[in-house]
């Protein structure tokens, strides 16, 4: 993967990641979908932070996403038990 792949794949994850915090707002999205989301995109921004050498621009970039997918996640306090 090179740099400016990165840099383009956390611009597509960040629209994502706007798109879930708009629609959990709403009430919109269901938890299970959204924690499946959630573990799908962290997967995808991990993946760059492997990378050899990251620049700190896209290192820092990824680590604010992953704190913004953090918030997302379902909290174990408010899963329903059946």
């Amino acid at each position: 993967m090179t740099y400016d792949f990165a840099e383009t794949d956390l611009a597509h994850i960040r629209h994502i990641v706007d798109h879930l915090e708009h629609s959990t707002r709403g009430g919109c999205v269901p938890d299970v979908d959204k924690a499946f989301g959630v573990n799908y995109w962290r997967a995808r921004v991990q993946e760059i932070l492997v990378m050899p050498r990251v620049p700190f621009h896209i290192e820092k970039e990824a680590r604010d996403l992953l704190d913004r997918l953090d918030r997302l996640k379902p909290s174990r306090h408010n899963a329903k038990v059946r």
